[in-house]
């Protein structure tokens, strides 16, 4: 394997000074609160300012992004940022009962609103206050808080009609389903401008993402550009209230970038699990990645549309597919991409620099997946056997949660799909304690649905968010590297 992507090579992390190791601590902003958050926003020479209270906060952009960036639209940009931001702040401070912005509704004031409400079940879910556990009361608090605005009209931007329809903007981080946008979208001759955004929650990752772009660029001719979410130090540290809407605040900071780009598209990677739901305590129906849904994402398509004022459309070209087949495809018609994946989001220093913590519920997932398709996880850079009985914790079908798990994994919604993995690794003789473990727990129960299964997870199903104008030829594909499994 190249030595870079061992990421023990002769690029250290000590050569990266502009990235910040230090260990993530709870780093939330002191701001003076005594029942009102007074918000404001204004533009700056490379991005936008956000006041709340006693405390300014900036999110900067690149020189040459910004300044191609039309001042109308930097203004109702800042306008939408701000209150996307910061919209959840009640959920952190208890006290605040009152969010006066100064500033006009926001056009995405509506559509935000609906999308955080159909993700609070999925964040109840994840809560360990018992009060807070529960869907009615997150809901209940959301209705308590008066959000009120200035009286101005709010601006709405003029239409642009200079996007090119083969060019596209990507969310980029070296995850499965990135990846796998990424190699699709060269296949199909779109012109690519991949785009890292990184968290101040997760500083390592960031550290790994950059030595990882270092032989991307150099092998397939492409610069991945990394732009800081400064204002991320609003989100809950290491918690859950801020990031419910994560990906829907990234599709309005990348606007700077479809202007500079031209860029008809935004892509993301939403997969079809993103559409699975469950009952939850509460007996509330939830998605535990709403905003990742496919309903969401034409909303989302819609509302950054209307925000940026122009022809954008947002898609994923990977709807139809379950996380193992993404993982599937990958590793079979793109092994030259694959090699990169890196798909945890490294909240702490991972021992010895490598790109998985191997001690998260992702790290789990991923790597189960992987050896029930027949790939050693060393080609991606894993380093331990976590088949071994001390990391019977990663894994959602044991019923763990003495980590942090994801939302997904916790929620138990990918439940059938790793017992899926654990039954194909069976087949192929992997050996260890805890496929002992999923024998005897498990066996009966896949080898009873072997035939579900397969046409699940290994399937194609709705597109409706895939761009027409590349429906045809990414279906074409998938029937090449899926036929023989179903």
């Amino acid at each position: 394997m190249n030595q870079n992507l061992n990421l023990l090579s002769t690029v250290p992390i000590a050569d990266l000074p502009q990235i910040n190791i230090t260990p993530p601590k709870n780093t939330f902003p002191k701001i003076k609160v005594n029942g009102l958050a007074e918000i404001s926003t204004q533009v700056v020479d490379r991005g936008i300012q956000v006041k709340i209270n006693n405390k300014t906060f900036s999110l900067h952009y690149p020189p040459g992004v910004w300044q191609r960036f039309p001042k109308i639209q930097r203004k109702i940009l800042a306008q939408n940022i701000t209150f996307g931001l910061t919209f959840h702040l009640p959920y952190i401070f208890t006290s605040l009962k009152k969010m006066s912005y100064n500033l006009p509704v926001p056009l995405s004031e509506s559509f935000l609103f609906k999308a955080f409400s159909l993700s609070l079940p999925a964040t109840a879910i994840m809560q360990s206050e018992k009060d807070k556990k529960l869907t009615s009361n997150l809901l209940r608090r959301l209705y308590d808080v008066d959000y009120l605005f200035s009286n101005q009209k709010t601006d709405i931007p003029p239409y642009n009609r200079t996007s090119l329809s083969d060019h596209i903007i990507m969310p980029f981080t070296f995850g499965k389903d990135s990846l796998l946008t990424f190699a699709l979208a060269r296949e199909l001759g779109l012109t690519v401008n991949p785009v890292f955004i990184s968290e101040p929650d997760y500083p390592y990752e960031a550290v790994i993402k950059k030595l990882l772009a270092i032989p991307f660029r150099k092998e397939f001719k492409i610069k991945l550009a990394f732009l800081k979410n400064t204002l991320g130090v609003l989100r809950e540290p290491s918690g859950w209230f801020g990031w419910e809407l994560q990906l829907t605040h990234y599709s309005l900071m990348l606007l700077p970038y479809v202007y500079a780009k031209r860029a008809g598209y935004i892509l993301f990677s939403n997969e079809q699990s993103c559409d699975d739901t469950i009952v939850d305590p509460d007996g509330f129906r939830c998605n535990p990645v709403y905003e990742q849904s496919h309903e969401w994402l034409l909303q989302n398509s819609l509302m950054t549309s209307i925000v940026g004022g122009n022809s954008l459309s947002i898609g994923t070209l990977l709807e139809p597919l379950y996380e193992i087949a993404i993982e599937k495809i990958l590793h079979s018609r793109y092994p030259d991409i694959a090699k990169y994946q890196s798909s945890c989001d490294l909240e702490y220093r991972p021992e010895g620099d490598n790109r998985w913590c191997e001690n998260c519920s992702k790290c789990g997932r991923i790597y189960i997946f992987l050896l029930g398709l027949g790939i050693d996880p060393k080609t991606v850079g894993f380093t331990h056997q976590l088949l071994a009985a001390k990391y019977q914790h990663l894994y959602s079908i044991f019923s763990s949660t003495r980590i942090k798990e994801y939302g997904y994994d916790q929620s138990q919604a990918g439940k059938d799909e790793q017992i899926f993995a654990y039954f194909l690794a069976y087949k192929r003789g992997v050996k260890g304690p805890l496929m002992s473990l999923f024998v005897r727990k498990y066996i009966k129960y896949a080898t009873k649905n072997e035939r579900a299964f397969r046409k699940r997870f290994f399937g194609i199903h709705s597109t409706k968010t895939i761009p027409k104008a590349f429906r045809a030829k990414v279906l074409r594909i998938y029937h090449q590297e899926l036929a023989d499994l179903v």
